[in-house]
């Protein structure tokens, strides 16, 4: 079947979403156009014209110091006012953290919000008891020749990770610059979120200014979603068996900014706020983000054990009985399906807490939901934080939600005594003000009432980066006219370019040439009939020079790299010069811009906790900053239909990973543009590795979920099974990121951080310090490359399908067959995993009997750890550790909690041994006064041959050893009666040899 005739057929007929009321008049939706200044060769550098400050005053204590800064001479208002005096306050806050903090002097009432970033918005690291400047893993070194400038170092080897000798500080009313030399080719990650490479370049700019591109929110190398202005850097030694030591840089600062890496430097440029700078000792790229995560932002949340299952969502499910098909179908395909999720389809003209009559009413909800919750599945539908303001001229349009927020006060202002108005999908909407406690308890009781109608089970919070589809309070004076369509046609919108999507997927023209031929003369006629708009230009602004005692919000003096048309900071998001009402501050989004996605999750989180007391609630954030992990996970936007946005995902989840927000997923198979059997196929593939892990597309797009073709359904089927099997092993790595930090996906270079060929690897990562994955990212391949660290150090590899060492020599790319349905897996040697057996749902794969697999590393070791708990409880009351250790033959089972599930060890499998066991024996080795397993043993003159049987007469249990004497693997099976009082019940051993 020709594509075009697949996407027609596939489309569904829904009524259009809006009245035919006008698209608004361009002049509503104009923003003057400005050139961002780092583009801009004639602007003013202020290194060279500002005076920079003088020290004095300076008080040394223990913990650190304070000072004085004073402009060093006439002041340059190179892009705002020159703050003449400033306050300098340096913390040695505990062993491995400095904190260097540079703010105004004198904060006139009414304006501390200008320059101080509230803790009750973001964490802000204190002063941990004990802390010195004598147990510190750091020292802060500073000097007033010519001007202030400092430096911090690292105390054991004196090698200084940052320094801004040789430049000046500058600090003025919507500027702020400090300048850091860097070492050669110098190797810094992080700083998210952007669609890039994993190593940034030495020679790019990174703009943090939160905003959505509808036309293409996946653009490489631009800002993007969410603000984490912390970078990890690492520096190797003189050769490869040097150790590296790694440290991290955190800047707490919410305003739009720019990070200039360039060639010897990193320019730090901010347009308001202040210096609020933390350093991490590290020494390992671990240490570094645990360091972050425990002692600056907060650890993670641990989600509940079924947020780790496959969730599918489309935009145009257009009804229960829709999404009762999707459900079904994945059944009938035997794909695990553990949550559907709505896009707005399912609300009465995209509006907050309704439902779209006579397709989502609430009776035919409940009987789906209620069958739904029986098969242990789940679901969330789409949320977005805008609010219709409804016609006032029209009874027939009243909106309850926004009475009851408007009636406490509860959203954004345009600066006067009325709500800021702009446009967001229901038309003319309001934004709730989620800084304020009124906005969190309207935002409550509106989610509680909602739950009373539909009992969904977490939300996916969108478009709250903020934006606004228009250009400043363009509402203002013409609710009268709501309902209205957003000012452009919306996919699937009929009678129009974007009615359906007829481009062909990338490489379809050679994978399926005559189906591309027919999409390509639809994507023809389709532009005929409907041609694209020509752009109105637009004047270019110069820029704004500074105004004595006066803060341009709207186009300040220095402008950032925003990659949305114009560069202007009033382009499709709420107006900068919106105020809150947070009074005295009546602060402005110019200053809390970057943080609407944070706030307005946090807060939805919090009303979640209302919804399900004492659980953990499913959430996740499209737009995120400094701490959101500690409540939220995030999804990398509306990722397209194309091989590279596929490839530059692993890059954005590690991204991630520093960021502390672990719960990580991508648009599986892409969301903008058609996907093809083949990148569907790898995408699954790869995305079942991410631990948010669903499948996503557009309403005017080929369906594409994981059943839509039989190779992807059985590639999906493999690689979900593994994905299932290995959940004790994913929630146990969440547990240490809660509690420690640790990571999930990592790279390579963070778990072997010696070797400096690793450092740019972003083909490659790893679950936990395991498993290897090498997805394959390019299409048309069979086989894909892979590299295999730590080889020459001993470190040994085992195919995870055959459990076989690979045959590799160190440093060499080995090419790994790779056919469609199959992914490259590896093990690595020194390592235990502990797995259940896959079922349809998380909650039937909990009740399967335990395994282990033993991967011995080149001493005959391996450790591990697994984690349990009820799986959901905030609070847990009662949970579980477990130790494992195997070495000289003997594998320890230590455990510690009273969480218990009963359930018995089924088999053990371990990898590597020198040769195959002549005997294998187990016990209760525990003082906790509870049975273990019954003693049994078989005789030593059970055979090496490839399948073994022994029996233990005296305990009736019977058993299966296979031991392949070629490939040294032993398969120790059918435990499950000799385990059947609970294999985590007491510490116990198992002895083979």
């Amino acid at each position: 079947m020709a594509l075009s005739a697949v996407v027609a057929g596939q489309q569904p007929q829904y009524p259009p979403a809006f009245p035919p009321t006008p698209i608004l008049p361009s002049s509503i939706n104009y923003a003057p156009s400005v050139m961002p200044t780092v583009m801009d060769l004639t602007a003013p550098n202020a290194q060279s014209i500002c005076p920079g400050y003088t020290a004095s005053n300076v008080q040394n204590g223990s913990s650190g110091l304070t000072a004085d800064l004073t402009l060093a001479g006439p002041a340059c208002n190179a892009y705002g006012n020159d703050v003449r005096d400033l306050t300098l306050s340096v913390q040695y806050q505990s062993k491995e953290r400095l904190s260097v903090k540079i703010f105004p002097k004198y904060l006139v009432p009414g304006n501390q919000s200008l320059y101080i970033l509230s803790p009750t918005l973001t964490p802000q690291p204190a002063l941990e008891l004990g802390a010195s400047k004598a147990n510190s893993d750091l020292a802060f070194t500073w000097t007033n020749s010519p001007s202030f400038q400092f430096q911090v170092s690292r105390v054991s080897t004196g090698d200084v990770i940052f320094s801004t000798y040789g430049s000046k500080i500058v600090f003025e009313d919507q500027f702020l610059e400090l300048v850091t030399s860097m070492v050669p080719n110098y190797n810094i990650y992080g700083l998210a979120e952007n669609l890039r490479g994993f190593r940034i370049p030495n020679n790019f700019t990174q703009t943090f200014w939160n905003a959505y591109n509808l036309e293409n929110d996946q653009e490489l190398d631009v800002n993007g979603h969410s603000v984490h202005p912390v970078y990890l850097e690492t520096r190797y030694g003189n050769s490869s068996n040097s150790e590296s030591l790694s440290h991290g840089v955190y800047a707490r600062n919410a305003h739009g900014q720019e990070w200039l890496m360039r060639n010897t430097s990193i320019t730090y440029r901010t347009i308001g706020g202040s210096f609020d700078l933390y350093f991490l000792s590290g020494s390992t790229p671990k240490e570094v983000i645990s360091q972050y995560q425990t002692g600056v932002v907060n650890t993670p949340y641990l989600p509940a054990y079924w947020h780790l299952g496959f969730h599918q969502v489309r935009w145009s499910y257009q009804n229960w009985s829709n999404l009762q098909d999707v459900v079904d179908a994945y059944a009938a395909q035997n794909i695990q399906l553990e949550g559907i999720m709505n896009d707005l389809d399912y609300l009465k003209m995209n509006r907050d807490f309704t439902n779209n009559p006579g397709h989502y009413d609430v009776a035919p909800g409940k009987v789906f939901l209620d069958q739904l919750h029986a098969n242990g599945q789940y679901y969330m539908p789409i949320l977005d934080p805008n609010i219709y303001v409804p016609n006032p001229a029209n009874a027939s349009d009243a909106y309850p939600t926004y009475d009851a927020g408007a009636a406490v006060n509860a959203y954004i202002r345009n600066g006067n005594d009325s709500f800021y108005i702009g446009v967001e999908w229901p038309g003319f909407s309001v934004f709730p003000d989620f800084i304020v406690p009124q906005t969190q308890q309207f935002w409550t009781q509106q989610i509680l009432a909602y739950h009373q109608n539909v009992s969904f089970d977490g939300f996916w919070l969108d478009v709250n980066d903020a934006v606004s589809f228009c250009t400043g309070s363009c509402g203002q004076g013409l609710v009268g006219e709501n309902p209205i369509h957003v000012p452009f046609a919306l996919p699937g919108d009929p009678n129009t370019s974007v009615a359906v999507d007829y481009r062909y997927p990338e490489f379809f023209n050679v994978t399926n040439a005559t189906e591309a031929a027919s999409a390509s003369s639809a994507l023809m006629s389709q532009s005929l009939m409907y041609p694209t708009p020509s752009a109105t230009p637009t004047p270019t602004v110069g820029r704004t020079v500074p105004t004595p005692g006066v803060r341009n919000l709207t186009f300040p003096p220095y402008a950032i790299n925003n990659f949305l048309a114009g560069h202007s900071l009033l382009k499709q998001v709420i107006a900068p010069n919106a105020t809150h009402n947070d009074g005295p501050y009546n602060s402005t989004e110019y200053e809390l811009h970057n943080l609407y996605g944070h706030t307005s999750g946090n807060a939805t989180y919090n009303a979640l906790k209302q919804v399900y007391p004492g659980k953990r609630p499913f959430f996740i954030n499209r737009s995120t900053f400094a701490g959101s992990g500690n409540f939220t996970g995030h999804w990398g936007g509306d990722t397209n239909s194309m091989w590279g946005n596929m490839y530059f995902g692993i890059s954005q989840a590690l991204q991630f990973s520093i960021a502390g927000i672990p719960y990580f997923g991508v648009e599986t198979c892409g969301f903008n543009g058609n996907a093809d059997m083949e990148l569907c196929t790898r995408w699954m593939q790869l995305s079942a590795w991410y631990p948010m892990y669903r499948n996503h597309n557009s309403r005017n797009t080929i369906a594409q979920e994981a059943y839509r073709w039989a190779t992807t359904a059985e590639a999906t089927r493999r690689i979900m099974n593994i994905r299932y099997s290995l959940l004790p092993y994913t929630y146990t790595l969440f547990h240490q990121a809660n509690v420690a930090g640790q990571t999930v996906l990592r790279a390579l270079p963070w778990e072997f951080p010696n070797d400096p060929s690793l450092k740019a690897v972003e083909t490659q990562f790893m679950s936990g310090p395991a498993l290897l994955v090498t997805p394959v990212l390019a299409p048309l391949a069979t086989s894909v490359q892979g590299v295999f660290p730590g080889v020459a150090n001993g470190t040994i590899w085992y195919d995870w399908y055959t459990l076989e060492k690979v045959n590799v020599s160190a440093g060499e790319n080995k090419t790994l067959d790779a056919p469609l349905e199959h992914q490259p897996i590896h093990v690595r040697g020194g390592y235990i995993i502990p797995m259940q057996k896959a079922g349809n749902t998380t909650k039937t794969s909990r009740q399967m009997p335990w395994s282990l697999l033993v991967a011995l590393d080149s001493s005959g070791k391996a450790s591990g750890e697994l984690y349990l708990d009820d799986g959901i409880s905030l609070m847990p009351n009662a949970t579980k550790n477990v130790e494992l250790a195997f070495a000289n033959n003997v594998l320890n089972i230590t455990v510690s909690g009273n969480y218990n599930d009963n359930l018995p060890l089924a088999n053990v499998t371990i990898a590597g041994v020198s040769s195959c066991p002549h005997n294998v024996s187990t016990g209760s080795t525990g003082s906790s006064g509870r049975a273990g397993w019954s003693g049994w043993s078989w005789p030593s003159s059970w055979r090496s041959s490839p399948s073994s049987w022994w029996s233990a007469p005296s305990h009736g249990q019977t058993g299966v050893v296979t031991c392949n004497s070629t490939s040294k693997v032993v398969y120790i099976t059918n435990l499950q009666q000799a385990t059947s009082n609970g294999i985590w019940t007491s510490n116990s051993m198992l002895v083979v040899q």
